[in-house]
């Protein structure tokens, strides 16, 4: 370490950062937002990944009381420059695919707190084909928004024929996953 530093310095007169530098495996290096893996793939950090949820949870907050057509826009920005970023990621490509469930989860959410009420969400069920008895049992057995996101009648409902009409991006489409 101590040679490649006086190399890096004296011949090349660039500055080390020291706090930064070291000799670690190539797994612990996170390099412009990519984990280098031994065995030669690139994948996303962790923090990367957390930074993106972060994102997409201040974008989708239930209580922002922005329109439905506002929110998707806002999503497929950072849906689009955040699969263009880490497009060379070869490997846990799992990921993408949680994550792309997720991004929609959290869009469900974010609709059905903006319908309101239960009625409310009745008809909007209704309004997407679902069988009467199967909208009342997801809504009136359901504690809170987010479990209601998952019910499958929801999840039947705005499934990815829905969100693509709708407009919404697809995180692991655009990675090709």
């Amino acid at each position: 370490m101590s040679t490649t530093i006086d190399f890096i310095e004296k011949k090349l007169k660039l500055k080390v950062n020291r706090e930064k530098s070291g000799v670690r495996h190539c797994s612990d290096v996170k390099f412009l937002g990519y984990t280098i893996m031994p065995e030669g793939g690139i994948r996303a950090s962790d923090k990367a990944i957390d930074r993106l949820r972060d994102k997409i949870r201040e974008i989708t907050r239930r209580n922002r009381g922005v329109r439905l057509e506002e929110v998707i826009k806002e999503l497929n920005i950072v849906i689009n420059g955040w699969a263009n970023y880490y497009r060379l990621s070869n490997t846990w490509l799992k990921n993408f695919k949680e994550l792309d469930g997720w991004i929609r989860r959290k869009v469900r959410c974010y609709l059905l707190k903006q319908c309101g009420r239960r009625y409310t969400i009745f008809k909007f069920l209704r309004s997407l084909d679902i069988p009467e008895q199967t909208s009342w049992n997801a809504i009136m057995y359901s504690q809170g928004w987010w479990q209601l996101s998952n019910k499958k009648a929801v999840c039947h409902a705005m499934n990815l024929r829905w969100f693509a009409q709708h407009g919404l991006q697809s995180l692991s489409l655009k990675l090709n996953v």
